[in-house]
């Protein structure tokens, strides 16, 4: 009998600057919302010729800048009441 060969499909690298193609494809942000925090300087990228490339850490940055924290109460509890604590 023939031995069954495995095709093992190589996972190729992500580059350190990507596209806002493949930016929205790994953060689940809109590509025109990428374009846009780009226009209104509140992301920072890098200009290379005619693209404009992202960093992870301009994502993570911008994601600290304008996340909405929640607040606890002293039983624990979101506002929406709803437990916060699993289990």
């Amino acid at each position: 009998m023939a031995a069954k060969q495995q095709a093992v499909k190589a996972i190729e690298p992500m580059p350190m600057l990507k596209t806002v193609e493949q930016m929205s494809r790994i953060s689940g942000i809109g590509e025109n919302k990428l374009r846009e925090l780009m226009d209104n300087r509140e992301i920072e990228y890098i200009q290379n010729g005619n693209r404009r490339l992202l960093a992870d850490a301009a994502i993570w940055d911008w994601y600290e800048r304008n996340k909405t924290s929640i607040s606890l109460s002293q039983e624990g509890r979101c506002e929406n009441g709803n437990n916060s604590k699993a289990g």
